[in-house]
């Protein structure tokens, strides 16, 4: 994936399967010329729920807290940058611009950005949902067609500031969302509100980083 910072960088990986923390992709300033990442999100699993969210409650720990990102597998994708070569300032609103398609009419889709640092622990910097029905408009809904291909910018306006420690890296986790702490989409384009497990549909991603479709995240470094 490309980042833009200075303003950008971009999604990338080598075979379309950065599928976990030890097998991620990069971010980086070069645009890659073709690739796509995927991912599937199967409204029925609920391993996350029950092992990462529904144990004790770690409220001291949270913003550090790695349990999340260590669980990602086939059920989302994660990139790294290269290591910092200076102490830098991230000062802004990050966002995060992604050209998708699914193979269902909806589904729930968060990006979350962390700062790993030389030691290995883990800061958490930012995040964004976004509900792909919604793409265009917080307020008209649009289903999507299976194979679409459309942009989706996570872009919540959140405000970071912080000073990133020479030898740090950025993680970006894009997943679906499967919480036990949010509404439950189970992709049938539905009334979300009203759908129960009898709607189930498993929904496979598709995120695209080539020439003409360059997923990338924006930061305000300094």
């Amino acid at each position: 994936m490309e980042i833009r910072r200075r303003l950008s960088d971009a999604l990338d990986s080598k075979n379309g399967e950065p599928n976990g923390v030890f097998r991620s992709g990069t971010l980086n300033e070069k645009q890659p010329n073709s690739g796509s990442d995927g991912f599937v999100y199967d409204p029925l699993d609920t391993r996350r729920g029950e092992n990462v969210e529904g144990t004790d409650p770690k409220e001291k720990t949270a913003a550090i807290d790695q349990t999340f990102a260590l669980s990602i597998g086939k059920d989302g994708s994660v990139y790294h940058t290269d290591p910092l070569p200076n102490e830098t300032s991230l000062i802004g609103c990050p966002a995060v611009n992604l050209w998708l398609s699914i193979d269902t009419p909806d589904v729930d889709l968060e990006c979350d950005l962390y700062e790993i640092q030389p030691d290995g622990t883990s800061i958490a910097l930012w995040s964004d949902i976004r509900r792909l029905r919604y793409r265009e408009s917080s307020r008209e809904a649009k289903l999507m067609k299976p194979g679409e291909l459309v942009p989706c910018d996570f872009n919540p306006g959140l405000f970071v500031a912080r000073r990133l420690m020479k030898g740090s890296r950025l993680r970006l986790v894009v997943t679906a969302v499967n919480s036990i702490l949010w509404q439950k989409n189970y992709c049938s384009g539905g009334i979300v509100a009203d759908e129960t497990t009898k709607y189930a549909h498993t929904c496979n991603v598709q995120v695209y980083h080539d020439a003409e479709h360059p997923s990338a995240i924006q930061l305000p470094l300094r």
